[in-house]
């Protein structure tokens, strides 16, 4: 890996030239290494030939000494020690396979594709720019390589064609973004398209449908839908470190005349900040949240079909495996009003909650009303329209109903749930027991703020043994005690629903009506954790204080306690009102 992902690989590829005799190298038995296709071209990264990346490890003295050592000692090797290097990173996706003969491919700044069908070798020497097969990839991108630079003007979410659309999606971090994630998901995404679109061979089938959307058998997940009748084939592909841009076509025969027409969907990928001009609803957003945006542009008839099949779908579901990848990653998925990307300023477009969208497949509704007051078909917004037409009247359950939203969120299971909630006992510190306990959850893993009920730390009942609404029941040398489920160890998963005491915490808040009017209205209050045990405490509590404790008393302290904490709604929820769980 380190011969390849270096900044200077054109330096590096041209020195290795002049310092090695070429014909010395190319001696293994191997397809990627055939003599006379042995390709040379001078490409600056971050795209690099097969050639070239065998060429580096081939000079490399530790490597080609294992390759000796592996060809000697094999019986029966099926492919070189090379190839299978080059199918490791491929699998692994730090080489992507890429075609060139397309249309425009930009990446990283420098622009490689048909713009300049011959690329020159040397004064004397060109060669052509032939089409990849699955079996035979000569180019490969390097996403790690990609540069700093910004997509500036090359995406609108306005359209200036009535038959036109723009649908879009994003991912809200609120705390912050883990490193590296766009180069995963543009590797991700780039690797599913060049499957889809070598997988059927040179010739465009109009009419098979299960050739033109398959995922890559490596990763393992679920097909996404065919297209709408033909093959889908790469136009243009523009990567920024932070941003790409596809355009992909679709051969579609009309089935009235049997004209082949093509469908041209556009696709935008960006990880945005909230001072960028392309990040929509940003007018809502938080210092410091960042919203990852997935726009597509095609046709809007039959609910936006021909953009869902022509690429999104593909695109959206590769995001969404990516994302499954980063277990305890705090992220809110959403959908966008097209209506208001059109009609209004993109930071103030209106969103809905990823468990509004999937109630809505549920429920089976047409239609969906933004904040604005925008009617929306659902097709548009859930990716239905890509469903065949006989999964669409089957009833649903809610499991089918997350299979139905293209992208859709698996079912949370209860076991990550738990990890938010915790036991809130009062331990009174004379007797070193726990008398009274309840149950609460964590609201702000950053301050450690929990949320329990009143009545487990002070009476609001009119208990006449302890004096009304003091806090811990009146006793002087009372505390709040927190317990956990523990996770397994190396794990993020827990082991069972048996808590252990690991945390004291204090009331910041509760009912200002308690001392003021001597009344409860809302029978919850507001705990902060404040120091952690040197050692958890299981059982019944007994021992809390014998344990040493450890301050706990800014973000970063907060932070290295992963604590987990549930999703609030923020809208008000009226008496006799449905509210679902």
């Amino acid at each position: 890996v380190a011969c390849i992902l270096r900044h200077d690989l054109s330096r590096e590829i041209n020195e290795t030239r002049r310092l090695l005799n070429k014909k010395q190298l190319v001696g293994w038995e191997s397809n990627t290494l055939d003599g006379d296709n042995f390709y040379v071209a001078h490409l600056n990264c971050p795209v690099v030939t097969a050639e070239d990346a065998c060429m580096l490890w081939q000079a490399k003295k530790i490597i080609n000494k294992a390759a000796e050592r592996a060809l000697q000692y094999s019986n029966s090797m099926t492919m070189s020690p090379f190839d299978f290097l080059q199918r490791l990173l491929i699998r692994f996706r730090v080489l992507i396979p890429i075609d060139l003969d397309i249309e425009k491919a930009m990446l990283g700044g420098k622009e490689y594709g048909r713009s300049g069908e011959v690329i020159e070798v040397d004064e004397t020497t060109s060669v052509e720019l032939n089409a990849m097969t699955e079996d035979d990839a000569r180019f490969f991108f390097l996403p790690s390589l990609l540069g700093p630079g910004e997509p500036g003007e090359v995406w609108s979410y306005k359209n200036s064609d009535s038959w036109k659309t723009t649908i879009a999606h994003s991912i809200l971090f609120p705390d912050g973004v883990p490193p590296g994630l766009m180069e995963r998901i543009t590797a991700t995404v780039l690797s599913d398209i060049y499957s889809v679109t070598q997988n059927s061979g040179s010739t465009r089938d109009l009419n098979g449908r299960t050739d033109a959307s398959v995922v890559p058998k490596q990763t393992g997940q679920s097909q996404p839908p065919p297209a709408d009748g033909g093959q889908l084939f790469v136009k243009e592909i523009l990567c920024w470190r932070s941003s790409f841009y596809l355009k992909l076509g679709m051969e579609v025969k009309d089935p009235v005349d049997g004209e082949v027409k093509e469908s041209v969907v556009e696709i935008f990928c960006a990880l945005l900040d909230k001072d960028s001009h392309l990040c929509v609803s940003s007018d809502f957003m938080g210092v410091g949240t960042r919203r990852l945006v997935l726009s597509g542009k095609g046709q809007v008839g039959e609910g936006g079909r021909k953009i869902w099949r022509g690429g999104y779908t593909l695109v959206i579901r590769a995001i969404g495996r990516v994302m499954e990848e980063y277990g305890g990653l705090e992220f809110e998925k959403q959908g966008i009003c097209p209506e208001c990307l059109a009609k209004r300023p993109v930071s103030r477009a209106s969103l809905w909650d990823w468990s509004l969208i999937r109630s809505a497949a549920n429920n089976g509704d047409e239609t969906m009303r933004c904040q604005i007051g925008h009617r929306v078909d659902t097709r548009i917004i859930t990716g239905m329209c890509s469903l065949p037409q006989q999964a669409k009247r089957m009833p649903l359950t809610r499991e089918k109903s997350d299979r139905r939203v293209a992208g859709a969120d698996h079912i949370i299971p209860v076991t990550d749930l738990l990890r938010g909630v915790v036991v809130v006992g009062l331990w009174d510190g004379k007797t070193d027991k726990i008398v009274r306990v309840g149950s609460g959850f964590v609201v702000d893993k950053k301050r450690g703020l929990i949320v329990t009920a009143s009545h487990t730390l002070m009476n609001i009942w009119g208990d006449s043994r302890s004096p009304y609404g003091e806090n811990y029941y009146g006793l002087r040398s009372a505390k709040v005690v927190i317990g956990v489920i523990p996770r397994e160890r190396s794990s993020e998963s827990i082991d069972s629903t048996t808590a252990v005491f690991r945390y004291f915490a204090t009331i910041v808040a509760k009912d200002e009506n308690i001392d003021s009017n001597g009344v409860c209205y809302m029978d919850a209050c507001v705990l902060r954790i404040t120091t952690r045990l040197e050692q958890d405490v299981s059982g019944n509590g007994d021992g809390c204080a014998e344990q040493p404790e450890i301050l706990l008393v800014n973000t970063e302290a907060f932070k290295k306690e992963r604590l987990h904490q549930l999703k609030v709604s923020n809208r008000e929820a009226e008496l006799e009102e449905q509210v679902r769980i």
